[in-house]
């Protein structure tokens, strides 16, 4: 019994060696990010779902909130090996430039929307879904368009530390529960040419 509980702990740590090996060999090129679709669950039975009914986001659409796509713990977790690699910022300065820290308050309309203008114009040159992630286990996948316009739901200031990237992996963003956040953008072949 001893024999397969070791057994397991080796595979599993060869498993986790292998992604972060596979991620750190193709970052120089953007490493793209797939979702097991079987592995999507109700937005109902998600642990942070209450955050899109409508008595707490009385705007948003049944349309939209089939954007929001959260996934079990075991895939969040698969996908949290990935992501680890690209929260640590020695991965990231060779191939990603960041942007200093912008407040994301949302005390007021007028925070909210300035907050909201600062991630479009970083963010505009890429139309791929956002991986989001609170902890290993909470996880969803969504449209850039439904994160932009609803970001207060998914970002709460004092309570979450959140990581957001690109499914491309061309973008990542760092939510710290003081109501700032950090971009990091992938720098591209043209820049570097300059």
């Amino acid at each position: 019994m001893l024999l397969l509980i070791f057994l397991r702990k080796i595979l599993a740590h060869k498993t986790a060696l292998f992604l972060y090996a596979t991620v750190v060999k193709h970052l120089d090129q953007p490493l793209n990010i797939v979702i097991d679709d079987k592995e999507i669950v109700p937005l109902n039975e998600f642990e942070l779902g209450w955050r899109f009914e409508k008595t707490h986001s009385p705007d948003i659409s049944e349309y939209e909130k089939k954007q929001i796509q959260p996934v079990s713990e075991m895939e969040s977790k698969r996908l949290n090996k990935v992501i680890d690699y690209f929260e640590q910022e020695y991965n990231l300065r060779e191939k990603f430039t960041q942007t200093d820290w912008i407040s994301a308050n949302a005390e007021s309309d007028e925070k909210i929307e300035r907050f909201r203008k600062q991630l479009e114009l970083t963010l505009e040159k890429w139309e791929e879904e956002i991986i989001i992630t609170w902890h290993r286990n909470i996880t969803l996948k969504t449209t850039k368009k439904v994160f932009l316009k609803y970001w207060t739901d998914f970002l709460y200031p004092s309570s979450d530390d959140v990581t957001l990237i690109s499914e491309k992996t061309n973008w990542v963003m760092f939510y710290n529960h003081v109501e700032v956040a950090n971009i990091w953008v992938r720098i591209s072949e043209n820049i570097k040419e300059e």
